[in-house]
């Protein structure tokens, strides 16, 4: 039962002997719970970023931004040649990739930093004027600004090279190492918009029917502090990739 709901229930007078605790007991519960949310991913992106700086730092086998194959063309391209047509390739070159769009990177970090912004004002406004409508305009914006760093995003995750590979009876699209482990983090900035659009949809609808208000803000600060959290560690995570990314 959220404190919300608390709230409803001791102001229609009704009393269950003593059994519900008091607002401020479940809003600490609360807060304690979306700490440790939050912390768990602290701990996931560290485990990212640790992975990243590991694979750059060990090249396992000249892997790192770099492979020894065939680039250009889709699967079904060599696929053709060699199953269909019954042919070969020439022997194989060292490709190398060159890094994913910095620019691209900080637009998407960009538009969450202004989305977390817009919700922690919208938070403060809330509760310094009880303007209920004005909360849920702005929870609106922060969310269609959240679903365009979405589009980024995944436009971003779409210029992650592949490279051709046969080896003997392999023939598969690979990714260097360093693909790889964007794809992990720009993957999980990915899920994380989505949680963030998810989450500003429901504020939405909420502050407009009238669940969160001037007097019942508890939510929104709950969600404000993951919302703000994840800002933060879309800079630190563009920072570490498009700083520390190149071959030795």
């Amino acid at each position: 039962m959220s404190i919300d709901t608390h709230s409803e229930h001791d102001a229609h007078g009704a009393h269950d002997e003593g059994h519900h605790e008091p607002p401020e007991v479940v809003d600490g519960r609360q807060r304690m719970g979306i700490w440790l949310f939050i912390g768990g991913d602290m701990i996931g992106l560290s485990a990212l970023l640790f992975t990243y700086l590991y694979l750059r730092g060990v090249d396992t086998g000249g892997h790192w931004m770099s492979m020894l194959g065939y680039t250009g063309h889709p699967y079904s391209y060599y696929y053709n040649i060699l199953d269909v047509k019954g042919g070969s390739l020439p022997n194989p070159t060292m490709i190398h990739v060159s890094t994913l769009s910095a620019g691209l990177n900080w637009i998407v970090t960009l538009l969450t930093v202004i989305s977390g912004a817009i919700i922690w004002a919208a938070e403060r406004g809330l509760r310094a004027t009880k303007n209920a409508k004005s909360y849920s305009s702005m929870a609106a914006f922060a969310t269609a600004v959240t679903v365009v760093a979405i589009i980024f995003a995944i436009i971003q995750l779409r210029h992650i090279p592949q490279i051709f590979v046969a080896n003997n009876d392999s023939q598969v699209m690979a990714y260097t190492s360093y693909d790889s482990a964007m794809m992990a983090v720009a993957g999980s900035a990915v899920i994380h918009l989505f949680i963030l659009a998810f989450l500003g949809l429901g504020l939405t609808i909420r502050s407009a029917r009238g669940v969160i208000n001037g007097d019942k803000w508890y939510q929104a600060r709950l969600v404000r502090f993951f919302w703000v959290w994840v800002a933060i560690s879309a800079v630190i995570g563009s920072a570490v990739t498009t700083t520390i990314n190149t071959i030795h």
